[in-house]
């Protein structure tokens, strides 16, 4: 069966019914600002502080028949489902179906796609604030099932709305447990309530600094030589529970002061990347660009996750110098005094994180499969 398509303003249009923002509040109208959405799931998050929800100037009234569309930078999918009435900011466009031919849910589905909002932005107005067009939005075409097959699409696309969000809130939990699990053991390293051995960092760990890399190809998987690592190849999906990969690799290592070998910590040492706070563990050999640092933990003082953690504890930004470049230098670094626990609880610690972290990646694996599904239903629903 062909379904048909139909242009947006045939069954769908912007409600504007203005009023001051001072006559909504003295009515009771909860506001709603293009801060309060959240471009996730499209629910409206109370409480987050809005510029205009101070009873100044205009705002849309609208209630549960709606979808609010965030006209303002519509890359940012401040689209939302009001599931009670109150009043937004103009920013946000109260959209009202056809309830007779368009449901709202399937409406909001597909006003939040990527070429819905791709093509608002090769048409929006304004360079600094760009805004969409509504006028665009309204003359896109959307293919229309029956009301009982849109019905049915939603709640296959909420479903797999709610497994993605499901593991994103279980993943999360899974991470906050171990910063969670040092303390319970070790205590706060700034403090050491423990009183376990200190140690400056200069005596318990070797510094690894980056250089020139040298000739790489493309990583395919490569099980032997060596990674080529960058500050950008800690930021990979892939190496958020340790650096495993990169964009290259040679089989010949780098600078011999350059070699940072598995269980070393990784994190920037120039520039604006400081701030990001980013540190990994090394799982294999490595050569270090010039923008890198490593940290490796001596072996009979130092279990490489629970340096990791450590580390984790600590402001790279605090310590680092230079007044135009922030730089990390090893005399920076190496008169910092650094707890070391007996190395079988740190072992102990790391077995624990393991098993965490490997719940953490099948989680992500869940959430990245229902994203997929998500997808891949959306494209074949909507073309």
């Amino acid at each position: 069966m062909t379904v048909p398509y139909i242009e947006l303003a045939e069954v769908c249009r912007m409600e504007r019914r203005v009023v001051p923002a001072s006559t909504a509040a003295e009515q009771g109208h909860a506001f709603v600002g293009m801060e309060n959405i959240d471009p996730d799931t499209g629910e409206i998050i109370e409480g987050a502080g809005s510029r205009t929800g101070d009873g100044k100037g205009q705002a849309f009234l609208f209630d549960e028949k709606h979808v609010l569309f965030g006209k303002l930078r519509p890359y940012l999918r401040k689209i939302a489902l009001p599931e009670r009435s109150g009043c937004s900011s103009t920013e946000l466009v109260p959209l009202l179906a056809d309830a007779r031919r368009l449901d709202r849910r399937y409406l909001f589905h597909w006003v939040r796609r990527p070429p819905v909002i791709e093509a608002l932005m090769e048409k929006n107005t304004g360079a600094r604030m760009p805004r969409a067009d509504m006028s665009v939005l309204m003359a896109m075409r959307l293919p229309l099932p029956s009301l009982d097959e849109q019905q049915r699409i939603v709640r296959l696309l909420d479903r797999t709305a709610e497994i993605r969000r499901r593991a994103d809130a279980a993943r999360m939990k899974a991470r906050a447990i171990i910063p969670a699990l040092f303390l319970d053991l070790f205590g706060d390293p700034a403090t050491n309530p423990k009183g376990w051995d200190i140690e400056k960092l200069g005596r318990s760990t070797r510094f690894i600094g980056g250089s020139s890399l040298p000739e790489g190809i493309e990583f395919c998987g490569q099980s032997n030589g060596h990674l080529h690592c960058k500050v950008s190849t800690l930021a990979l999906p892939e190496n958020q529970y340790g650096v495993v990969t990169s964009l290259e690799w040679s089989e010949l290592p780098g600078a011999r002061s350059a070699v940072a070998p598995p269980n070393s910590i990784l994190f920037p040492k120039r520039g604006a990347a400081i701030a990001t706070n980013r540190k990994r563990l090394l799982r294999r050999s490595a050569s270090l660009d010039p923008n890198l640092m490593g940290v490796l933990g001596k072996a009979e003082l130092y279990d490489g996750r629970f340096l990791l953690s450590l580390f984790e504890t600590m402001d790279l930004t605090s310590i680092s110098s230079g007044s135009t470049v922030p730089q990390l230098n090893k005399q920076d670094l190496a008169p910092l005094e650094f707890m070391v626990p007996p190395l079988p609880l740190q072992t102990a610690f790391a077995e624990q994180v393991t098993r965490i972290e490997a719940v953490a990646r099948a989680l992500d694996a869940a959430a990245a499969k229902a994203e997929a599904m998500a997808a891949a239903l959306s494209a074949e629903v909507f073309g």
